[in-house]
């Protein structure tokens, strides 16, 4: 049964991967769209004073394009299937169906990480630009967090896109209100006290912090502890979510038989 599951996975990760890297919006955000971001985010963190503003460039840019490709790919994989009719197809297969989305939703993030190293690249072409880590292994532990959480809420939206009519109109509208809920190129507390609590439900905004933290310098290890244990908890919190919502689509299907136009 494992290596069923495994297999199942590791195919449904390679046959994502390449149907990925066949669109053109999915090549947009993946190589494209890191160079501008990187080129943007270093002239607007050039003169902040911060002496490892460079990090923060490939960070932020990072993040963005990693949030744009899962607007895009993992959570719209959802109305592309069922717009090519194949949906109910994957559906109606012996493997489970969150298995097989949790292997397409893997495949898009491990090649989301592609533009890091792209703003990287870029930062150290064109502007010289050198990245220090101050705290190498926190930085781990955050980086594979935040993989993990971003899968999470992957998940998640792809689940409330299977169950909405409307998740192109969702998909292109969650974009840029990540962007700054979640305070990934300048902090929340500029934004209206009202938006904070939307910001604080989401694991964007403590894998950003801890990130940070991570790349500055650990001042206050309760603090680092604190958030990291939030984003922990959230990414559980999104997971079950996930679950419930899976179990949802599949009652409804069984109910009302629309898998393919609702």
């Amino acid at each position: 049964m494992i290596n069923i599951i495994t297999t199942t996975i590791k195919d449904t990760c390679k046959l994502q991967m390449k149907q990925s890297l066949s669109r053109p919006t999915y090549r947009f955000c993946l190589i494209f769209q890191p160079i501008v971001y990187s080129i943007i985010t270093y002239m607007m963190f050039k003169r902040s004073g911060q002496d490892n503003f460079v990090s923060f460039v490939v960070l932020g840019t990072g993040i963005l394009t990693l949030w744009s490709c899962i607007c895009f790919s993992s959570a719209g994989d959802i109305q592309r299937e069922r717009f090519m009719g194949t949906l109910q197809v994957i559906y109606a297969t012996p493997t489970n169906f969150k298995i097989i989305m949790f292997g397409k939703i893997l495949g898009n993030t491990i090649l989301s990480l592609v533009p890091f190293g792209i703003s990287f690249v870029v930062v150290k072409l064109i502007f010289n630009g050198d990245i220090y880590i101050e705290v190498p292994s926190a930085f781990i532990i955050s980086a594979i967090l935040t993989i993990l959480s971003f899968v999470s809420i992957s998940l998640l939206f792809s689940a409330i896109f299977t169950l909405s009519r409307s998740s192109r109109i969702l998909m292109n509208c969650l974009e840029y209100p990540i962007f700054i809920l979640c305070g990934v190129l300048f902090p929340i507390d500029i934004l209206p006290k009202w938006t904070m609590l939307f910001s604080y439900m989401l694991s964007p905004t403590w894998a950003v912090r801890i990130l940070r933290m991570s790349l500055e310098g650990i001042h206050n290890r309760t603090l680092f502890c604190e958030y990291l244990i939030i984003l922990i908890l959230i990414t559980i919190a999104y997971l079950i979510a996930s679950y419930f919502l899976y179990n949802l689509i599949d009652k409804k299907t069984r109910i009302n038989g629309t898998l393919g136009v609702s």
